[in-house]
């Protein structure tokens, strides 16, 4: 198996390890199924991994397109990425019942930010801070 951009990531359904894409433009298709911070925790984790020109590049259809800028601009915002990108087009989406509509798509690209790793080691000292309290108060 070639492995190359890859390391090795968390266990899959079956048991198998499952490959982290390390390089290339990572595709994140955004849903209106899932919170707008699961999408910055991908994108997070991405750039975390990633060894050259990390670069995030969100899709998202409909309703899904507000979760999609929220995502975007909550990485903006905490210095964990810089839009290089924003564009949309129209494409055509087949319902279950065959009819087929166009819909709008939006495409957000973003790079990492010079400020990552400071930014990302601040979230994380915050969140080791924030877990000893829990623990700490559900002891008391």
């Amino acid at each position: 198996m070639d492995t190359t951009g890859t390391k090795g990531g968390y266990t899959g359904e079956k048991g198998e390890p499952r490959e982290e894409q390390t390089v290339g433009p990572r595709i994140v298709n955004v849903s209106a199924s899932r919170n707008f911070s699961f999408f910055v925790y991908q994108a997070k984790k991405f750039f975390k991994v990633a060894e050259e020109k990390p670069v995030v590049e969100m899709h998202a259809i409909g309703s899904a397109i507000s979760i999609a800028v929220q995502a975007a601009d909550s990485l903006v915002k905490h210095n964990y990425a810089k839009y290089t990108e924003i564009r949309t087009d129209q494409v055509e989406v087949e319902r279950e019942n065959g009819v087929k509509l166009n819909k709008a798509k939006l495409f957000i690209t973003l790079e990492r930010a010079e400020g990552f790793e400071a930014a990302y080691e601040e979230f994380e000292k915050k969140r080791e801070e924030q877990e000893a309290y829990r623990a700490q108060e559900a002891h008391e």
